[in-house]
């Protein structure tokens, strides 16, 4: 399987491209373990993009803003404050790390509906 890529859709706003994030919870992913990646936010989804050489493509995923219910900060193991929660409408859950997540956290709140 190839290794996934990012390609902007037709009339996509890209708020921000290839930020260094963890990743550390999924819906797919069992238990609470870091993946290392490059995220992309647009005015319609978010895009994690795990790096490395082998099983990228099953720990990567895009979620769409519209089905996001919620965004917060949140703690990322041990105890550091980097953490963005992402609850989506269906329940389930995204939890990425970024060292300034602010602007992140704010750019979300401002695109889901």
């Amino acid at each position: 399987m190839a290794k996934p890529v990012f390609e902007a859709r037709n009339g996509e706003n890209v708020f921000a491209e290839r930020v260094t994030a963890d990743c550390w919870k999924s819906p797919k992913q069992v238990g609470s373990r870091q993946i290392s990646g490059k995220t992309y936010l647009t005015d319609q989804r978010v895009v994690f993009l795990a790096s490395g050489l082998i099983g990228t493509a099953s720990a990567s995923w895009e979620i769409e803003m519209k089905d996001i219910a919620s965004v917060k900060p949140c703690m990322t193991p041990p105890f550091f404050p980097f953490g963005v929660l992402i609850t989506m409408k269906d329940g389930s859950k995204y939890k990425l790390a970024y060292i300034s997540r602010k602007k992140y956290i704010d750019w979300i709140s401002q695109h889901i509906s």
